[in-house]
C-alpha cells in the first residue's frame, strides 16, 4: 500500500462525527506506519516460486515453513533497537512505564535461534522472544507492547514475500480450490481482518483475509468462519451499527470467533488494511453495546 493510498484511506475518517478523535487516532497510526516503513532491513536474496506458492496454498502449508527466509541476527537486533528508539522519539510509545520497559530490554539476549523463527514461523517467535528478553508471561501490557514492536519489525522483513504471495494468489484457479487456508499462506499467522468487495463486472462479492504480520492478502470463502472453518450459515452472523455498514463483525456461534470485516463498496475512503485494523478496534468498542443486541445478517 503506497503512502498516497494510505492518506486517502485516512481521509475517509476525518469527517466522521461520532465522538471519536479520528484526527488524533489517524495521525498516530500514520506515524507508526511511517516509522515502520522507514526500517530498511538487509534482506537476503530470495527467489519466490509462484507455482510452488499456489501448490502449498492448496495444501494449507505456509510458504515460509517450506522455504524459510534467512535473516541476519545482527541486522534484526539492530533494527529492533532502531524501531524501539524511533517509536519512543515519535511518541508512538508514550506511556512512561512502557518506555521504561522498552529501555530495559537487552536485545543481545535475543537468541539467533529465536530470530531465525522470524523468517519461518513468526507466531512462535513472539513466545521465544519474550522468554529470551525476560518478559513475564503474566505481564499482559509488556507482552502487548513487545508484540506490537515485533509485528512491525517482522513486517519490514516479510513484506516482499507477502506481496509476492498476494500477487501469486490473484491468478489462482478458484474453481480448483476449496476450503482455503485459515492461516496465512505465507507465514502461518492468524488473519487479522477480512474484506468483502464486489467482483468487477459481476453482481457477486468476494472475500479476502489479511495477515498483519507479513501483509499477505488471500482469497477466502464468503460464508465461512475464518477461525474454525464453520460453513453453517445459521451459526454465522454479521453484526454492525446501522450508521456504519462498512465495518462489521463476522461472528461464529460455533467457535465464538469474531472477525473484523470491511465492506469495501460502502467504505468512504480507500481500503488500507493497516488503517482498517486501527479503525476496527475503535469501531468495535464504540458499538459494543449495539453489537450485543443486534442480529443482522449481511
Amino acid at each position: 500500500m503506497t503512502e498516497s493510498l494510505r492518506e486517502k484511506a485516512i481521509e475517509g475518517y476525518l469527517d466522521r462525527d461520532d465522538g471519536v478523535d479520528w484526527m488524533g487516532l489517524m495521525t498516530y497510526a500514520n506515524s507508526m506506519f511511517d516509522v515502520r516503513d522507514s526500517i530498511k532491513p538487509n534482506l537476503p536474496a530470495f527467489k519466490f516460486d509462484g507455482e510452488e506458492a499456489r501448490r502449498l496454498f492448496n495444501e494449507h502449508f505456509a510458504y515460509l515453513k517450506a522455504h524459510p527466509l534467512i535473516i541476519d541476527p545482527k541486522d534484526f537486533r539492530d533494527n529492533c533497537r532502531l524501531l524501539q528508539k524511533r517509536f519512543i522519539e515519535t511518541g508512538v510509545i508514550n506511556e512512561p512505564h512502557q518506555i521504561e520497559m522498552l529501555n530495559t530490554l537487552d536485545w543481545d539476549k535475543l537468541s539467533d535461534e529465536a530470530i531465525s523463527l522470524a523468517g519461518k514461523d513468526p507466531s512462535e517467535l513472539f513466545e521465544r522472544a519474550s522468554s529470551d528478553l525476560g518478559i513475564d508471561a503474566e505481564d499482559g501490557e509488556s507482552q502487548s507492547v513487545l508484540a506490537g514492536l515485533f509485528i512491525n519489525i517482522i513486517r519490514a522483513y516479510l513484506k516482499p514475500v507477502g506481496e509476492a504471495m498476494t500477487d501469486a494468489l490473484t491468478r489462482l484457479d478458484e474453481v480448483a480450490v476449496r476450503d482455503k487456508p485459515l492461516l496465512c499462506p505465507t507465514c502461518g499467522s492468524v488473519p487479522a481482518i477480512s474484506s468483502v468487495s464486489e467482483v468487477a463486472g459481476t453482481q457477486s462479492n468476494e472475500r479476502k483475509l489479511f495477515c498483519s504480520c507479513c501483509g499477505t492478502v488471500w482469497p477466502f470463502e464468503r460464508v465461512r468462519c475464518a477461525y474454525c472453518g464453520n460453513t453453517n450459515s445459521n451459526k454465522l452472523k454479521y453484526f454492525y451499527a446501522d450508521e456504519d455498514p462498512a465495518h462489521r463483525l463476522h461472528a461464529c456461534k460455533e467457535c465464538g470467533g469474531v472477525m473484523p470485516t470491511v465492506f469495501q463498496n460502502v467504505l468512504k475512503g480507500e481500503l488500507d488494511y493497516d488503517i482498517e485494523l486501527v479503525a476496527m478496534g475503535v469501531v468495535q468498542n464504540l458499538y459494543e453495546d449495539q453489537i450485543k443486541d443486534q442480529d443482522t445478517e449481511a
